[in-house]
């Protein structure tokens, strides 16, 4: 009877401390698994960003961005960018934008016209040609 008493705790206590290890293995695969997950929506995210840069004049007015999206309008692909431009000086004129591929061909042009004062801020639409299939491993240059 003692041998087995003795048997079945040195069983358990084996049962117990494989499952502590278990459960810290889990853990860690957990997150090693939430690492690679994080890593791959950055990536996804990296490569889905669009490149767009800015005219020295444009700077010299006042014009940085935030936000860039791009999206389909009814009958193209990649045709309408919206650009999050923020203001700090006056602006009154209009900004065009170049779309070019990863060739540094230009591919497409698209004008705006805008009245800003100081400080304002919001979405302005650059609505290319259907024909316009604006590439992410291209550019926009506002202009």
């Amino acid at each position: 009877m003692k041998k087995t008493f003795l048997f079945v705790t040195l069983a358990f206590s084996v049962i117990f401390s494989s499952c502590d290890r278990l459960s810290n293995s889990s853990e860690k695969l957990g997150e090693t698994a939430g690492d690679v997950v994080k890593g791959i929506e950055t990536g996804v995210k990296k490569a889905r960003s669009i490149n767009v840069t800015y005219t020295e004049t444009l700077i010299e007015k006042g014009i940085t961005n935030g936000k860039v999206t791009l999206r389909n309008d009814k009958e193209g692909t990649d045709n309408l960018l919206s650009v999050y431009l923020i203001f700090s000086k006056n602006f009154k004129g209009k900004v065009t934008a170049k779309a070019y591929d990863n060739q540094g061909l230009e591919m497409g042009r698209s004008s705006t016209k805008i009245d800003a004062k100081e400080g304002d801020a919001g979405f302005y639409d650059f609505h290319f040609d259907k024909r316009t299939n604006i590439d992410r491993d291209g550019k926009i240059i506002l202009e």
